[in-house]
């Protein structure tokens, strides 16, 4: 009975938190504009970013002040031009809203891009 308990609490802990997954060590990042990320609506201001990846999946953390303010699953993309500052890039919606679909870390030629299911987005970074 007793290895019965701890054998489900390890098969729990395994499916929970994959073994395999890399945290990042947290960073500070600053938000321009207030935005939408997977359907929390983030206000302007400094946070501090996690980052869990598996490959290229990623799943990126926001809290302000130690507190949760938004997670949102993404993929790191490479996009070839090593960025000198960090970026946001984000789509307008109709209503006037921003969705967050694009980060970009200063120092890295790659970039967590979101998951959307309802919209299609192509864009390029034209190195000038």
């Amino acid at each position: 009975m007793k290895k019965a308990g701890l054998l489900s609490i390890l098969i729990l802990l395994l499916t929970s938190s994959p073994a395999w997954a890399k945290k990042n060590p947290p960073r500070q990042f600053g938000l321009p504009v207030v935005v939408i990320l997977n359907g929390a609506q983030v206000p302007t201001g400094m946070y501090e970013l996690t980052c869990e990846t598996h490959g290229s999946a990623v799943r990126l953390t926001l809290l302000k002040d130690g507190q949760f303010v938004a997670t949102a699953p993404g993929a790191w993309v490479k996009t070839g031009i090593k960025y000198s500052e960090d970026e946001v890039l984000f789509r307008v919606n109709p209503e006037g809203s921003k969705s967050l679909i694009e980060i970009r870390f200063a120092g890295a030629a790659k970039a967590i891009v979101f998951d959307r299911t309802d919209v299609t987005v192509h864009y390029s970074a034209l190195q000038h």
